[in-house]
């Protein structure tokens, strides 16, 4: 069975209300929870990251151990804490007004063991772990080695601006990602954060297609999922109650990856995929973000 490596932040979300009343806390971050997601799909997860040996790396841990994840690749740090993420609601709401940060790595990080690749495997990975100075060089080299063993990249670009409020800096490790990508999976808000365009079709055009040529983009604003490749594109419509939380974005990472490996797709596949693919790929999203809206039980948790 094909193995799909996932490579993100291991993180906990804590979300007050505007009187800064805890609301409720889960583990955070759209690859973790894409994982969570398709291991309990009954795929075959390995979680490539970090985690304090503390108790947010704990609860972190356990809930990834509980949806199957193989954790054989998640380094448990002892001198630094588990990155928090505090969403502070604008009122009675779970709408967020502010999100602040916490966290403490080492300097000595991302000692991680890295799974075998063999050929056909898919690797997720995005958010500034894909970025960040402190395990950027181990991160290419391994992706690099990823797709001279043919396996499936997929990046998922986007973050907190807090993390690096000047995009300059992290530019070039973003097209370098975007060259290796066989598929980007991006929302139409980190896109517009990376690139500072608003429209998706200028976007992919001039900013994406020269380095890759497949991109899902999820565009919340809209309430529609899409398929770019060269000239042609596939759209599907998704209901406006779904499309306010993070586990939904994450549902569609989980989708779209998942199809991926069901169908078999290689490099040259999602080179230029036809429109049955194309629908096939986005339907999948469209449906496994739905599952994911569906399982939040708390209102909290739309964030």
């Amino acid at each position: 069975m094909k193995k799909i490596i996932c490579i993100g932040e291991c993180a906990l979300y804590l979300v007050l209300d505007a009187k800064g009343r805890p609301l409720g806390n889960m583990p955070g971050g759209r690859v973790l929870n894409a994982a969570a997601i398709l291991a309990r799909d009954k795929y075959n997860v390995v979680m490539a990251s970090e985690a304090s040996a503390d108790p947010v790396g704990d609860i972190v841990a356990a809930y990834l151990k509980e949806s199957g994840v193989d954790l054989s690749s998640l380094d448990r740090f002892t001198e630094g804490r588990t990155p928090i993420n505090v969403f502070v609601a604008a009122d009675t709401s779970s709408v967020p007004e502010s999100v602040t940060r916490y966290e403490q790595y080492p300097d000595d990080c991302f000692d991680i063991v890295w799974p075998r690749v063999d050929e056909g495997d898919i690797v997720l990975f995005g958010g500034y772990y894909a970025l960040d100075a402190r395990m950027r060089p181990r991160l290419s080299r391994f992706l690099a080695n990823c797709a001279e063993r043919k396996a499936i990249l997929v990046y998922m670009p986007g973050f907190l601006p807090v993390q690096e409020p000047r995009i300059t800096r992290v530019m070039p490790a973003i097209l370098e990602n975007l060259e290796l990508a066989n598929v980007v999976i991006a929302r139409n808000i980190d896109l517009k954060l990376i690139f500072g365009i608003d429209n998706t079709d200028s976007l992919y055009h001039d900013h994406i297609d020269f380095y890759c040529r497949s991109l899902v983009s999820v565009d919340v604003a809209n309430h529609r999922i899409s398929y770019y490749t060269g000239k042609e594109v596939s759209s599907v419509e998704i209901p406006a109650d779904i499309c306010s939380t993070l586990i939904w974005n994450a549902g569609a990472a989980a989708g779209v990856v998942a199809m991926i490996a069901e169908r078999d797709l290689d490099a040259k596949a999602l080179e230029a995929p036809d429109a049955p693919t194309r629908e096939a790929i986005i339907g999948a999203a469209a449906r496994s973000a739905a599952q994911a809206a569906k399982a939040i039980a708390e209102q909290w948790q739309k964030i």
